[in-house]
């Protein structure tokens, strides 16, 4: 082989690394390109999660707050009932108690309207 083939050979061979070299850079800068918008994009999915996240905890509390103004009712009408069920007792006492009275009443104007014989 002589000085010019082998001139050649080693001309063409460096061709073929800085083809090497040109589409590793390349493959690099669409690589670098890719994982910049994949971190915008995680970046963005994060924020969005954060917002979920305070909105959750906004639900939270809110629902904490019906539930404590739920159970403030539910015990108040235990307690109305409660005296309700006390007064209702109390008029059926008075209603029997009342009815004896009438009845005791109608006994009494049945003998005062009775003709003396």
């Amino acid at each position: 082989m002589t000085n010019t083939q082998r001139l050649d050979n080693v001309e063409n061979e460096l061709e073929t690394v800085k083809q090497l070299l040109v589409s590793t850079a390349s493959y690099d800068e669409s690589s670098n390109s890719r994982l910049d918008r994949l971190v915008e994009r995680q970046d963005l999915t994060q924020r969005q999660l954060d917002g979920l996240a305070l909105s959750v905890q906004s639900m939270g509390e809110k629902i904490d707050r019906f539930i404590d103004k739920t159970d403030d009712f539910i015990e108040t009408t235990k307690a109305r009932n409660a005296v309700l069920d006390g007064v209702i007792l109390e008029l059926r006492d008075n209603q029997v108690s009342t009815n004896a009275a009438v009845e005791r009443l109608e006994r009494i104007l049945e003998q005062l309207l009775k003709p003396k014989e």
